[in-house]
């Protein structure tokens, strides 16, 4: 305890004193004696902290540690307690680093530290497969003087979050993903990943859906043909008229299909977005689509409502705005009953966006479904969705066609109110 250590120090204290008192009262010189006796004392308290103070400075090795007693050997045990901690937890922290180090080693993405000026502090072993970075002899060079690839400086000026997709130095063959992870002190880190493969797969994919599509629309369209030749032969019986109509507008699906799949195809596979150099009358589409939609689907079961901002246009792709259009007009009029009132907007809104609502005051959608609704194929209610001759894709590209035009679509409903906002970034905006 340390009072134990202070009593020893007390106990030392009394005896010099006390020596140094009867040692000048019988000097003749008591005073001069007295003053040796604790000159003597001081010095020997130097000299303790002198080994202290050499034992510190040389390492603190256990071995060396000065023999004392008292307060002195309270103060070098505290210290050599101390410093194995400190070596303990080094040592731990040495471990954990090694196993982050190889556990890093081991993956299969690329990781490089970079620091604020994008100097390369360490990278793990993918770095030189997939990018030919090596810790070893790349360490404090600038990347940028070793990845020559344009879009990599500008993802590493803007200081974005954003994905990128680079062709690896490695091979012609290998396709990147890589993307900046921040870090505290303006150090991030450069993930990249190897994604040749799900690219080969999307192609892959493409190509099948090009290639069946093109292979069923062939008999379909011959199908479609005969169909109306029975429909129109004036000896056909008459009840097989409506089977012969039926079969006919199931073909027509087949072929909607066909098509929604090849235009979510395209949508998917698509890395760069619009020009923005591209202007899409809006309001033009939309009157367009509007008078559409009444002379077919709405005919006399809906009434529509709209309120257009007649100079409001924005950047992208026309035809896929229009299938956006369309898409959210023929979903509210075929999933509603008859007598619904169709409302659509499209105004500027405060923060600069440009967008598109179209609301109804049908029964609403349960909360549940909502999440769901822009998967491809998902329906609320089955058979009374294919009964209206919606194929289940239309929502699933509207949801991309915003993505790829870096808005959103949100959906909102409640019994009596569904709205579906579609919103365009203010950058797209043209007044």
């Amino acid at each position: 305890m340390p009072t134990d250590y202070w009593s020893v120090e007390r106990y030392r204290v009394a005896i010099v004193l006390g020596a140094g008192i009867l040692v000048a009262y019988l000097s003749p010189y008591p005073w001069t004696v007295f003053i040796l006796v604790l000159l003597g004392y001081i010095g020997w308290m130097l000299y303790k902290l002198h080994q202290l103070q050499h034992w510190l400075t040389n390492g603190q090795k256990p071995e060396e540690m000065p023999d004392s007693d008292g307060a002195w050997e309270q103060i070098a045990y505290l210290f050599n307690k101390a410093q194995q901690k400190n070596i303990e937890r080094k040592r731990k922290q040495k471990e954990i680093l090694m196993r982050f180090n190889h556990i890093l080693s081991v993956l299969p993405d690329a990781a490089i530290l970079l620091d604020a000026e994008n100097h390369i502090e360490w990278a793990n072993k993918a770095a030189d497969k997939l990018l030919g970075i090596r810790n070893a002899t790349d360490s404090g060079q600038r990347i940028e003087n070793l990845l020559r690839n344009p879009d990599l400086h500008k993802l590493l000026k803007e200081d974005s979050s954003r994905k990128i997709i680079i062709p690896s130095p490695r091979s012609d063959n290998m396709s990147l993903r890589a993307r900046l992870l921040p870090l505290q002190g303006g150090s991030r880190v450069l993930s990249v990943r190897d994604i040749s493969e799900g690219i080969q797969l999307q192609k892959t994919r493409k190509a099948f859906i090009a290639n069946a599509s093109h292979e069923l629309r062939t008999p379909l369209t011959v199908l479609m043909g005969y169909m109306e030749l029975f429909e129109n032969d004036p000896e056909l019986p008459e009840y097989l008229l409506p089977h012969l109509q039926q079969s006919r507008e199931q073909a027509m699906r087949m072929q909607q299909i066909i098509s929604d799949m090849l235009a979510l195809s395209r949508l998917e596979s698509q890395e760069v977005t619009p020009l923005m150099g591209n202007k899409v009358d809006v309001p033009q589409l939309l009157s367009q689509a509007i008078q559409a939609i009444s002379d077919t689907l709405a005919g006399d079961t809906h009434s529509i409502d709209a309120v257009i901002e007649p100079d409001l246009c924005v950047c992208g792709s026309e035809k896929d705005i229009t299938s956006v259009i369309t898409n959210l007009l023929a979903n509210a009029i075929r999933h509603t009953p008859a007598g619904t009132c169709i409302k659509i907007n499209w105004q500027s809104e405060d923060d600069g966006k440009a967008c598109l609502s179209v609301e109804d005051n049908g029964p609403g959608i349960p909360e549940k479904h909502l999440p769901h609704l822009t998967e491809r194929f998902y329906r609320v209610d089955e058979g009374r969705s294919r009964a209206n001759g919606g194929t289940g894709l239309g929502l699933a590209i509207v949801k991309h066609v915003m993505q790829w035009h870096n808005g959103n679509l949100t959906i909102t409903s409640q019994p009596g109110k569904t709205v579906f906002h579609a919103c365009f970034p203010p950058e797209r905006t043209l007044d």
